[in-house]
């Protein structure tokens, strides 16, 4: 009976209460035992790590995080039924399997990441998953689990990663990994630890403007031992900030000499892990290293890696801001490396950007890369900091980023980086080839144009807006059109036809649709429409201005169609050459009548232009009816008087030119001055719309000198 109750006791051990998996001893127990689940050659643990657990326990508490355990348990069961589970750790778990391939394997836990997110409450988790296949040789089948959770641990901070699988690349770095552990302390002493310096070159010059101090570690036994092997050791074992102060020091040491070799001298940027900021006062470490070398601060820049602040950490913001109050340049290294937010450029401030040589690497295969690239740069210039692009290896990405105002360069195109005993000080540290760093600010200054926006002369004052006036507009089968959305440079367009806002266009357009111009204006949206480009473009005489349409037809669905137009008041805004030319060719149209009258809706006319022996009537009677008829009686044939008086009836114009389908309406008349001898001439009256009321523009000429026209 007392074993029966042992046996029961030790079973009860080995469950996990929350999800009824066994829990860490009770899977050793079956991998070390000789049942169905020991371990053999063909055995496969799959450890699995939840990523934002602790975030999720945070917004829904214990109840709600254990509610989440509970129901990815049941996804495990139901996609791993035959296989052992355990719930090792808060959101860890362990699944033993058997001669699994590697396909069925990812298949199971792509259906896994996908059932998870039934439980997750809107909150993204994400499920690591590390993986070793046994190849017979174990000693201990502890060594299985380790070498999942390795493999797991290895992607941890991969952002596009969810399976790895354990290989003889990953048992090599991890064997690396111990090596680092286990020597890094006689590097120090032995001064294994070297810089190398990478150019940083002015995209607008070609000359290097700066280095990036790079930590090596040359090793007798390994060799060359990667920065991504031994930072992420040292940061593990919370000695990062011994590396990063003696690499600072060294740093130093080379900008003294640079100073009193009398060469050309560049800023150093230097490289800070966000650990550094935690386990000592490292500004005060650095001031201390500048002290030392009395190397000043603008020679010191200091880069932060966006991984490092994706947290959001108020401490870390704190020292960014005493860096930069202490004359430091504080530089966000890495952005866009997977860790982005924009919470990042909002919450601190930023001297400059440098861009993950990530998007370079797609440069010449995604027509994506060169469009985020841009919108980087804008965005960065609008916010007043500087861009630096890593990674550049073409002369096609040099001109790209240059064309875009990207203002600094890094990258293989410009050389590796090299130790100081690889330089050639005579070439590398002469003005020729460097920039003098007493133009630094200078250059700063030009930088700050943004190449891309449309303003690039305002100053940046954090507003968003564009000098090019855009307007979106709807236009329904059988109604004008009406403006949906204008920007503010639209707005003030609007204003320069004397139109106060967008519901005041599109109410005063409304009524006026009978309007020439508004009738142009509609056949300039179909057009768009039609056109195999879906542009299409046009000048129209609005409210006495010159305005050009450029439209761009968006979509149509059923009798509704949308427009993207830009649109300037040529009159008000073209050069000046443009404007006096628009002066001379209405002085030619002139100078092709001997007369033109302008008659108003309200009843009066006045003369605008006279090259005739007639008299301007208009300066002796305002009155339009009675101009006319003092007109008719002087200088036309007695037969042809009350033709011409009902012709010249401004009430009925309009409702003529809608009957005869033209915009003006035209007839003839004999002149009645003796020296004429009954010449016939034509006049024309034309209608349009300017300041809310009608008004008429009356042109006369002989009708003669049309023909002669036309035969010459």
């Amino acid at each position: 009976m007392d074993s029966i109750d042992t046996q029961t006791k030790k079973e009860y051990d080995h469950i996990d209460e929350l999800t009824g998996f066994h829990n860490l001893n009770g899977i050793l127990s079956h991998l070390q035992s000789n049942d169905d689940y020991s371990a053999g050659s063909s055995s496969v643990i799959i450890y699995l790590n939840v990523m934002n657990f602790k975030a999720f326990n945070q917004k829904y508490g214990f109840l709600g995080g254990n509610e989440f355990l509970r129901g990815l348990a049941l996804e495990i069961r139901n996609i791993f039924p035959n296989e052992l589970v355990a719930r090792t750790g808060g959101d860890q778990f362990i699944i033993l399997a058997d001669s699994l391939e590697e396909k069925e394997i990812t298949d199971r836990l792509s259906r896994l990441s996908e059932a998870v997110i039934a439980h997750e409450k809107g909150l993204r988790m994400r499920i690591k998953a590390g993986i070793y296949q046994a190849v017979g040789d174990e000693e201990d089948p502890v060594v299985m689990i380790d070498r999942a959770k390795i493999a797991c641990d290895d992607i941890i901070k991969v952002y596009d990663k969810d399976f790895n699988f354990y290989d003889d690349a990953l048992s090599k770095r991890n064997e690396l990994r111990q090596y680092v552990i286990d020597n890094f302390e006689n590097a120090f002493k032995q001064r294994y630890f070297k810089v190398y310096y990478q150019k940083e070159v002015r995209a607008l010059t070609g000359k290097v403007c700066g280095y990036e101090a790079l930590a090596r570690w040359q090793d007798p036994v390994m060799g060359i031992i990667s920065p991504a092997i031994f930072v992420e050791v040292l940061e593990d074992v919370h000695l990062i900030h011994k590396l990063d102060t003696y690499i600072i020091d060294m740093v130093c040491a080379d900008l003294r000499e640079d100073i009193d070799s009398g060469f050309v001298v560049e800023p150093i940027s230097v490289n800070l892990s966000q650990l550094d900021f935690e386990l000592c006062d490292i500004l005060a470490e650095i001031d201390k290293c500048r002290a030392k070398y009395n190397i000043p601060v603008e020679f010191l820049h200091v880069e932060v890696t966006e991984s490092a602040i994706s947290t959001g950490s108020g401490f870390l913001g704190e020292q960014i801001k005493r860096f930069r109050d202490a004359g430091y340049e504080v530089w966000m290294d890495d952005f866009g490396s997977g860790y982005s937010s924009f919470n990042n450029l909002k919450n601190y401030d930023f001297d400059m950007l440098k861009i993950d040589m990530d998007f370079l690497r797609t440069f010449e295969t995604n027509k994506k890369t060169k469009v985020i690239l841009a919108a980087i740069v804008n965005m960065a210039k609008e916010l007043g900091i500087h861009t630096l692009a890593e990674g550049v290896e073409t002369q096609e990405q040099y001109d790209f980023l240059k064309r875009i105002g990207c203002e600094k360069l890094q990258g293989y195109l410009f050389g590796k980086p090299k130790p100081v005993s690889d330089f050639v000080r005579e070439v590398d540290c002469s003005l020729e080839t460097c920039e003098d760093n007493a133009f630094n600010r200078y250059y700063d200054a030009i930088g700050q144009v943004n190449f891309l926006g449309t303003t690039p002369l305002r100053d940046k004052t954090m507003e968003i807006m564009s000098n090019l006036p855009i307007a979106l507009a709807e236009k329904e089968d059988g109604k004008p059109p009406v403006y949906l959305y204008v920007n503010s440079a639209f707005h003030n367009f609007l204003s320069t036809l004397g139109i106060a806002d967008k519901d005041e266009a599109n109410k005063k357009y409304s009524k006026l649709d009978d309007l020439p111009e508004m009738r142009e204006y509609i056949a300039l949206l179909e057009r768009a429409e039609k056109a195999d480009n879906h542009r299409s473009e046009a000048n129209i005489i609005t409210n006495g201005n010159i305005v050009r349409h450029k439209v761009r037809f968006l979509s149509r669905h059923d009798n509704k169609m949308a427009f993207a137009i830009v649109s300037r008041n040529v009159s008000v805004h073209e050069e000046s050459d443009t404007a006096d030319s628009l002066h001379v060719a209405m002085a030619h149209v002139f100078n092709q009548y001997f007369r033109v009258d302008l008659y108003h809706e309200k009843g009066t006319v006045e003369n605008i232009y006279l090259n005739t022996d007639q008299l301007a009537v208009a300066d002796k009677e305002m009155d339009a009816v009675e101009a006319v008829k003092i007109y008719s009686e002087m200088y036309l044939y007695p037969e042809d008087r009350e033709r011409f008086r009902k012709f010249y009836d401004i009430t009925t114009i309009r409702d003529r030119c809608e009957e005869q389908g033209r915009s003006y309406v035209v007839d003839y008349y004999h002149s009645g001055i003796p020296g004429d001898k009954g010449r016939m001439q034509m006049y024309m009256l034309l209608p349009f719309y300017y300041n809310n009321s009608w008004k008429y523009i009356s042109c006369c000429r002989y009708a003669d000198e049309i023909r002669d026209n036309v035969w010459k």
